[in-house]
């Protein structure tokens, strides 16, 4: 019975973390890259400068950069094709990373988890700031 348990606890736990989806949105930014890397597992891995500033410890200020990994090929060749564009793209974001869904982002990211880009919904020139 208490074997019972433990593989329903640990599948329960492995759902949970790793494959039910903690949140889902979209985010727009600046693509300034989307590569292919990897030691075992290649994935796609991006990254966006969202408009704003935000602080981090100790009282510095960066860039509001949202890092991503992307699954499809066919949405990571599209992604490279718009490099140094407003890129809005659709996100599911996971509490705990697999290796073999991408780069694990905690930490560069503001708020924990793994990014999966799984659609662009719109991509449109940045705006020009004038000085």
């Amino acid at each position: 019975m208490s074997i019972l348990f433990l593989l329903l606890f640990g599948a329960g736990y492995v759902y949970w973390f790793y494959y039910n989806s903690f949140s889902d949105g979209s985010r727009e930014g600046l693509l300034i890259k989307c590569s292919r890397k990897g030691n075992i597992f290649k994935t796609f891995e991006g990254e966006m400068v969202q408009r704003g500033l935000r602080s981090v410890q100790g009282g510095t200020i960066n860039t509001n950069n949202f890092y991503f990994s992307v699954i499809d090929g066919k949405i990571a060749d599209s992604l490279d094709k718009v490099s140094n564009k407003t890129v809005k793209v659709h996100y599911t974001q996971y509490r705990k990373s697999l290796p073999w869904r991408g780069d694990n982002y905690n930490g560069k990211n503001q708020e924990n988890g793994q990014y999966i880009v799984d659609r662009i919904v719109n991509v449109s020139e940045p705006e020009k700031v004038g000085l």
